[in-house]
């Protein structure tokens, strides 16, 4: 289901209108994710110059005939096919020339160094500055439109459903992969196109390690499994982790569930607009260190979802760099306790900040008790 024309109408608008403030003449989208964002267009190649007054795709012909049936529908939108034999930069850097721009930023995050500097050598490009630029499009697509909203809280609701199925195939005898292999066809069965990314399933100590890769090892009785899945759903991702006890679980590990189901809590509990980043993340750590476990939870507590797994905003220590959250955003929620020779436990839900708190989109909190199966 692509987004509708008055939403990416829209963000287009938005764009344009960010160029100015900027003390940009015109920007180039070279990020295949953005130009999606921008045009609804799903392709691996593609680039997009931005003005004020237009947006402008350049395409090859791979894509050509996409772009313009996308363009019918978006009046501020044109197309230019690269000729055959011409490099995409080449056929930008006319382009530019054309339009007369002086003042053209590049997406510093995307655009490789070779890109650049054959930008930068074409003659067509002698009169234009070419600036660096960081999160240009990424800060519009932090706020989730009301199309998006809507296509997250039907992926969120999928999800939820494939770990009820899902969870009681994690028991004693089957293997990491086994599990794995299960997960993914209950997503494809629930209708995702695709995981969002390659499933982990960490059984015992393995769980240990927060990006564990399913292997072959046998879960056993007495064992802490962390399964962490997603998937993508109208190209949007979604994200969960749950971690259930195998039979008669050690008090001390059992406990560690308890923990990070408090500290989870006490990060949605912080959540609300205004709210900065490294203070949700806080939370978590206060709850987690009030157990003794504040030096066992290594990674951030959560990260953005949208057309990547990973986008803005970033929920950690360090994620103050973009402001405080706002209404329209959605993250993840994921603090962890990781212990190196006994295992590991983590809980994951998405939730999207609205005007007073934050509505979590992956179903009702979880029973740390209900995870002994």
């Amino acid at each position: 289901m692509p987004p509708p024309s008055d939403a990416l109408a829209a963000r287009l608008a938005a764009a344009r209108n960010g160029t100015g403030p900027a003390g940009l003449d015109g920007l180039l989208v070279t990020n295949p994710v953005n130009l999606r964002y921008l045009t609804g267009v799903a392709a691996s190649a593609g680039m997009a110059v931005v003005t004020a007054d237009r947006v402008v795709v350049v395409a090859d012909q791979r894509y050509l005939r996409q772009f313009e049936d996308a363009a019918r529908d978006l009046p501020a939108v044109s197309v230019s096919a690269v000729p055959v034999g011409q490099s995409y930069e080449g056929a930008v850097a006319a382009l530019v020339a054309t339009l007369g721009l002086r003042h053209l930023g590049i997406e510093a995050d995307h655009l490789t160094v070779a890109r650049l500097a054959a930008l930068r050598r074409d003659p067509a490009l002698a009169a234009c500055e070419l600036g660096e630029t960081s999160g240009f499009i990424e800060r519009f697509r932090a706020i989730k439109d009301r199309w998006e909203l809507g296509r997250l809280r039907e992926a969120g609701g999928r999800l939820a459903e494939v770990a009820a199925c899902i969870l009681p195939e994690v028991s004693e005898g089957r293997t990491e992969r086994e599990v794995s292999w299960k997960v993914e066809l209950a997503l494809h069965s629930a209708g995702f196109e695709r995981p969002a990314f390659e499933t982990i399933v960490a059984s015992g100590p393995n769980g240990a390690r927060p990006h564990h890769r399913a292997s072959d090892r046998r879960i056993a009785a007495g064992e802490l499994v962390v399964v962490d899945f997603g998937g993508v759903l109208d190209g949007y991702a979604v994200d969960m982790t749950r971690t259930v006890a195998v039979g008669r679980v050690p008090a001390a590990e059992r406990s560690w569930l308890g923990a990070v189901a408090e500290a989870q809590q006490a990060a949605i509990d912080a959540a609300a607009p205004g709210v900065l980043p490294s203070a949700i993340d806080g939370a978590a750590r206060a709850a987690l260190a009030r157990h003794g476990l504040a030096d066992a939870f290594v990674h951030g507590t959560g990260h953005g979802l949208g057309l990547d797994v990973h986008e803005r905003p970033m929920i950690g220590p360090r994620g103050d760099h973009d402001g405080p959250i706002a209404a329209g955003m959605v993250f993840t929620v994921e603090p962890g306790v990781y212990v190196a020779g006994r295992g590991g436990v983590r809980i994951e839900d998405d939730v999207v900040v609205t005007t007073s708190g934050v509505e979590r989109l992956t179903g009702a909190p979880p029973d740390a008790e209900a995870h002994e199966l």
